[in-house]
């Protein structure tokens, strides 16, 4: 990893500021979430309780409905007379019957008004639906004596096996009194249909899966058990709760998945409770989808905000990037635009600024190198004084004259011839008859210091004579031939040199039939004609490999030198060069 991001600027600085970014942005996507997850919360709590109040408020509504209904029957003159008069009068029951009639079916919320005298005989009832087995609680000896029964009482009735039939009243009880005595004559009970109350709890509007319950003093559930089927009590339904003595609040009941939260409202001027229901299940759906939405939040602003960087990064690091190819690849001679003029731009002017001195730097020091070379060259010149060793080997020559020393005589000769064509004031060029005959004053000198060793063979175009060629490369290929081909023979040896047009240019051919070399050792001489390096001191092939070196930095595309050889059979070396002179080009 730490070597993948130290090899590239970009990689590192993407890596960094990526990573700079995507931290905060999970951080903050994390804290959003949980803090939506909160409000979330809360917002359902204070959604549930205001539900509740709402509820609260219509069930006040009924139940003062019913209880100013119920005062108003208590006070109603037909009601009072039947009490108070025979039950025989027919007419009076009738006019009864048919008014509570007309108020059960004016109020869907009624299910039953009844009319029970102290006797508890002639019971004038009228119910929208039958109550079969039905029984209420009464005092066992006759008529109720003051303070015997509270003003008015609201109860859940039951049958005789002791349950609520479909559990589908509430009921209102209240003392009838003479409103002349103010003795007892009776009671009054008004039912309200618990399916209608429980309807309204259910279209209460509750979050997702949760519900209302309306519970009574003692913690029986008056509506709503259809939701919770089989539960009679809240016990029953939430084993081990209890609810505070505050007038509302919540609380969390249940672990994993049963978790919910329960809100309670205690209702006012009755002893019911509002109990409102949400499963945390509910949260968690809603909270999925907060999660899912952050999520997508994150990674839409995480793509758009790493898209700049990369953008910004690239448009950095590119000029930097062509900057380190360009001085990888050395190329100073090329320059690079400038794409801006901010701190990347000056560098790279800079740069250009840099390579524009190093080119003129570099042509100083060649300029420089070959001043001192060609002072050098001068120095050498001026220290063999060509003209002061001219006459000194004239001298020797006219001496061996007198001496009548002719081979003496002739050696200096060739000498003297052989010097001077080396020097010639400095050309590097000369004709190949220039080069034939300063081959042959070497091969004279050879000659003399190795009589009747070998003997040379000239074959030269009459075309080529005029020639230029590179001078002094003749000469090294012949003393190769000598020294290392036919003298090594021990019998008289045979050198052939041949030079001849061949197209464009002329082929130069220097033959023995000397010792020859192996494969070894002619694969060890190609070696070292390609040695990039100087070669050793003392190296037998510096001769050839100097004329090589000369073939290849003169004449361009030059092959070099083209050796064969094999062993007890001699060795033929050859060279070609281009056409330079005469009416050449």
């Amino acid at each position: 990893m730490n070597q993948w991001l130290g090899r590239s600027l970009k990689r590192k600085l993407s890596f960094i500021l990526i990573l700079a970014m995507i931290v905060p942005i999970i951080s903050l996507g994390f804290f959003s979430y949980d803090t939506a997850s909160s409000l979330s919360e809360e917002k359902a709590k204070l959604t549930g309780m205001n539900i509740l109040r709402q509820l609260d408020t219509q069930l006040q509504l009924m139940v003062k409905d019913v209880e100013s209904m119920s005062i108003f029957l208590i006070g109603d003159e037909d009601v009072q007379q039947y009490l108070r008069a025979s039950r025989g009068n027919v007419v009076l029951r009738t006019s009864i019957i048919v008014f509570l009639t007309n108020l059960v079916f004016s109020k869907d919320y009624i299910a039953n008004i009844s009319i029970i005298p102290d006797d508890n005989k002639e019971v004038i009832s009228y119910s929208s639906k039958p109550f079969e087995g039905l029984s209420f609680t009464l005092p066992e000896n006759g008529p109720f004596s003051e303070g015997e029964l509270p003003e008015k009482v609201w109860s859940i009735p039951s049958n005789e096996k002791g349950s609520n039939p479909a559990g589908n009243t509430i009921t209102l009880t209240r003392p009838i009194r003479s409103t002349y005595t103010y003795m007892p004559l009776g009671y009054l009970t008004i039912s309200l249909n618990q399916s209608v109350i429980s309807r309204y709890l259910r279209q209460s509007g509750m979050e997702g899966d949760g519900y209302v319950l309306l519970l009574d003093g003692d913690n029986r559930i008056i509506a709503g058990q259809e939701q919770v089927p089989g539960a009679r009590s809240l016990a029953a339904l939430f084993p081990g709760i209890h609810l505070p003595e505050a007038p509302s609040g919540f609380l969390n009941y249940g672990k994993g998945s049963d978790r919910k939260t329960l809100m309670y409202y205690k209702m006012p001027n009755t002893d019911w409770v509002l109990l409102g229901v949400i499963p945390f299940a509910q949260y968690s759906s809603e909270n999925q989808y907060l999660l899912r939405l952050t999520a997508l939040v994150i990674a839409a602003a995480a793509f758009i905000i790493a898209a700049i960087l990369l953008f910004l990064i690239s448009s950095i690091t590119k000029p930097l990037h062509r900057l380190t190819v360009f001085l990888k690849q050395g190329n100073l001679e090329a320059k690079l635009p400038v794409p801006s003029t901010d701190e990347i731009g000056q560098l790279i002017i800079s740069y250009n600024r840099l390579s524009r001195r190093i080119r003129r730097l570099t042509a100083q020091v060649k300029e420089n190198e070959a001043r001192k070379k060609e002072a050098d060259l001068l120095a050498l010149q001026a220290q063999i004084n060509p003209h002061f060793l001219y006459n000194t080997l004239a001298s020797v020559h006219w001496m061996a004259l007198m001496n009548r020393d002719n081979g003496i005589a002739s050696m200096v000769d060739s000498l003297s011839s052989f010097l001077r064509f080396s020097l010639n004031q400095g050309e590097e060029f000369c004709e190949v008859q220039q080069e034939i005959a300063h081959v042959e004053s070497y091969i004279q000198i050879q000659s003399i210091r190795y009589p009747d060793q070998f003997t040379v063979d000239f074959r030269v175009d009459p075309d080529c004579l005029h020639k230029k060629t590179l001078k002094l490369l003749l000469q090294p290929l012949i003393e190769n031939a000598i020294l290392h081909g036919v003298l090594q023979t021990g019998e008289q040896g045979r050198i052939s040199i041949r030079v001849r047009s061949s197209g464009s240019g002329m082929v130069f051919t220097v033959q023995d039939n000397g010792v020859g070399m192996s494969p070894h050792v002619l694969r060890q001489l190609h070696s070292s004609l390609t040695l990039t390096r100087r070669p050793r001191s003392g190296s037998g092939s510096y001769g050839l490999r100097n004329v090589h070196s000369r073939l290849t930095m003169h004449y361009s595309g030059n092959e070099g030198l083209q050796v064969q050889s094999a062993e007890g059979r001699g060795t033929k070396i050859s060279f070609t060069i281009p056409y330079i002179g005469g009416d050449e080009s």
